[in-house]
């Protein structure tokens, strides 16, 4: 069964939350982790992909953005960006950026809501809890 975490942070500007996948991914990459964010849109995505590359000056976060082409999947990017409805063969670790929840949420062993102090994405998270909740899933709120 999906492992899931809520990790809530105090900040509320428009890009903490995308910081924050940043973060997480980080981690999850060095635990050896591969990483699929389910981000909600192309614009978000495409939000994303430019911060993974400069979220710190001295690193970056190797990553490409999955579109379900065999190609892609093959190349095996340790994090994987996606706004569609497939996740391919992938099943480690989910960062989900989407209200409701992908239908394929339940493939991945470890899955991460993220929570900033914005109207939209607590109404977002409070419905993912109740959907996750509401199936029976083990969850666990960690304040960061």
């Amino acid at each position: 069964m999906t492992k899931i975490d809520f990790l809530s942070s105090q900040e509320a500007d428009a890009e903490a939350r995308l910081r924050l996948v940043c973060r997480v991914a980080q981690k999850a990459l060095r635990s050896g982790e591969e990483v699929f964010i389910a981000c909600a849109n192309a614009e978000q995505a495409a939000l994303l992909d430019s911060l993974l590359w400069s979220f710190e000056p001295e690193s970056f976060i190797p990553h490409a953005n999955f579109t379900g082409e065999p190609a892609i999947q093959k190349a095996k990017a340790p994090v994987l960006l996606s706004h569609g409805e497939d996740c391919g063969e992938h099943h480690g670790v989910l960062i989900n950026l989407r209200s409701p929840a992908p239908a394929f949420f339940s493939r991945f062993e470890r899955l991460f809501e993220l929570i900033v102090q914005t109207p939209e994405v607590l109404t977002e998270t409070r419905t993912n809890w109740s959907y996750y909740k509401s199936r029976g899933y083990p969850l666990d709120l960690k304040h960061i």
